[in-house]
Formats: C-alpha cells, sequence, structure tokens
C-alpha cells in the first residue's frame, strides 16, 4: 500500500547505491562479454546458451538487442504509438509437435524476462522441453532493448501496470484453464516475466470470479526464476503450487525475489542456488540450473548474508516441475 513513487525511488536507489557493481558487473558484464561461448554442439537442434556464437540464431539475437539498445531513446518518445498495434502483432511460441501429445492432460507455458526476443524465446522453450519431456508454448514479453526493459520492470513491479504483456499471457492461459481436457496448467516464468505472472494471477482470478470459476486456478501451478517482483501472490491461496527459484549471485534475483525473504506478500517456496557457476549469472539457458540438486530451501526467517555459505546439496526437494 505504499506511495508507488516511493517504492520506484528506492528501487533506483538500491541500484546507483547499493548494488551498482552487481549490475554492471555481475548482470552487464557477466551476461554478455563473459558469457560468449563457442561450443558447436553435437546435435545443432539442442538447446544453446543464448550467448553460444557458434550458431548463427544467436548472432542476429544479440545483434536485434544491441540495434534496439542504441535505439533507446526514439523508443521511448513513440513508445505509445507502438503500443496501439502491439497486441495483434504479439508472438506465441508452439509447442514442439512431437511433445505435445506426450501428457495431453497438462498444458505448459513459459513467459520470458529482460532482453529476449523470438529466437531466445524459442531456445528457452526448448531448454525446458529437453528437461521435462513435456511440450512448452512461449509467450513472448516483447524486448525493447536492455534500459527500456529494465526501466518498464521498474515501473511493472512498483505500480502493477498492466501493460500488453500481461494481458497476452492472460490471452492466452485462461483458455486453458477453463479447458476441461487439461487437470494441470504450468506456467513457467523468468526474470520480468515473472513480474508479469504475479499480474496474470491477479486477472486471472478476476476473470474467472466474474463467472464464478475461481476453482479452475486449483490447477494452476507456477514456477519462476530469478523473480524480479516485490510481492507474488496466490489469489484466494487457489493456485496449487508455487515456488521461485533463484541463483545467489544473480543482481535481478537479489532485486527481486532474495529482497524478500521477510515479506509476507511474497507467497511460494523459495529454493536458491549457491553451486552450480557459484549461482551466479541471470541468463536462462546460460546459467540457470534445472537440477533439483543445485538448489536449496530457503526459509523466511533465512539471513540473506548466510546464503554464501549455504551447507550440504538437498537431494529431495518438494520440486514439482
Amino acid at each position: 500500500m505504499e506511495n508507488p513513487w516511493v517504492l520506484l525511488n528506492r528501487d533506483f536507489t538500491w541500484v546507483l547505491w547499493r548494488h551498482l557493481y552487481d549490475v554492471v558487473v555481475e548482470f552487464g558484464l557477466r551476461n554478455s562479454i563473459l558469457a560468449i561461448r563457442f561450443d558447436r554442439l553435437a546435435d545443432d537442434n539442442e538447446p544453446t546458451s543464448e550467448l553460444n556464437l557458434s550458431y548463427g540464431r544467436n548472432w542476429l539475437s544479440a545483434l536485434y538487442q544491441g540495434v534496439i539498445t542504441i535505439l533507446t531513446f526514439p523508443i521511448f518518445i513513440f513508445y505509445p504509438i507502438l503500443m496501439l498495434s502491439a497486441f495483434i502483432k504479439e508472438v506465441t511460441r508452439p509447442a514442439s509437435p512431437a511433445l505435445i501429445n506426450s501428457h495431453p492432460d497438462e498444458k505448459w507455458f513459459f513467459i520470458n524476462g529482460v532482453v529476449v526476443d523470438k529466437g531466445w524465446l524459442n531456445e528457452n522453450c526448448k531448454y525446458l522441453e529437453k528437461r521435462f519431456g513435456r511440450g512448452v508454448t512461449g509467450i513472448l514479453n516483447t524486448s525493447y532493448g536492455f534500459i527500456w526493459d529494465l526501466v518498464e520492470t521498474a515501473l511493472q513491479r512498483s505500480f502493477d501496470i498492466q501493460t500488453v504483456s500481461v494481458r497476452w499471457a492472460t490471452y492466452n492461459i485462461l483458455p486453458a484453464l477453463r479447458d476441461k481436457n487439461y487437470t494441470t496448467v504450468r506456467i513457467i516464468a523468468h526474470s520480468q516475466g515473472a513480474i508479469i505472472a504475479n499480474l496474470v494471477l491477479q486477472k486471472l482470478y478476476i476473470e474467472l470470479s466474474r463467472a464464478g470459476k475461481q476453482d479452475d486456478l486449483k490447477k494452476l501451478e507456477v514456477y519462476t526464476f530469478a523473480n524480479a517482483s516485490r510481492e507474488f501472490l496466490n489469489p484466494g491461496n487457489l493456485v496449487r503450487r508455487i515456488e521461485h527459484y533463484a541463483n545467489r549471485r544473480d543482481p535481478i534475483a537479489k532485486f527481486g525475489v532474495l529482497d524478500q525473504l521477510n515479506n509476507g506478500r511474497f507467497q511460494g517456496e523459495i529454493f536458491v542456488n549457491s553451486y552450480r557457476n557459484q549461482g551466479k549469472g541471470h541468463l536462462f539457458n546460460a546459467f540457470y540450473s534445472l537440477d533439483k540438486a543445485d538448489y536449496k530451501p530457503v526459509k523466511n526467517d533465512d539471513a540473506i548474508p548466510e546464503l554464501l555459505q549455504l551447507p550440504g546439496r538437498v537431494d529431495n526437494l518438494p520440486i514439482q516441475l
């Protein structure tokens, strides 16, 4: 219930004075120059890390991000005009045809974070499909470059703005919840996508409640990685399961989920990785493990500094992914 402008000012103070090194070095360098790889895989259809530059598709995505970031100022000026037709231009990445019928009673969605285009969205979905053997529909959270994406993230998390990406995700997920053929609907979200997921949950609850069908949320499970939200609410406590995964040294996770351990409005279990890559990095494919053994559950009263010296791995997490 705080003044959203105060919250926004607090976010910028957090970045500029408390964690500038994390943002510039850990996020800026580690997720760009230092993340570049040239590892040709045995199977070119396998998912790659975002900056594996052995593949032309990743060159195109990286080039797109560079160009669109350079155009930040004109995008800022023409942003309202761009949004007028944005909804009809939004993109979904269809689930792999080979996996669609493998579990016909399940529907999986992925919402991407900052600095992701159609190419990297496809790689993110392939990464999940390979790990879990389920078809994953990607819902594109359109990127307008590194700087504008961060501004949009700060505005969404402080003002709860229902951007086009929130409405687009709701538009795609709502029919799956209403479909009686699905007994399980899963949303997986990364970074800014987790802020979108939080806002989508509230909108889904409202839309379903209008028809007295809010219990349809009981078939929903939500899993976030590098959650950048200030809060994450389970509307009516109806959502079946909510889990959050974070790399300990990921500045976006430190800005979001790891800064909210004592926040009663941040619902769902939290798991932290301090092992693989020492829990560093933000890019989904490049740095986020989908191996449950790499994460340790964290209680709300755990002190943040103690997470740097987590004890041995936990091999039996309650993860449902």
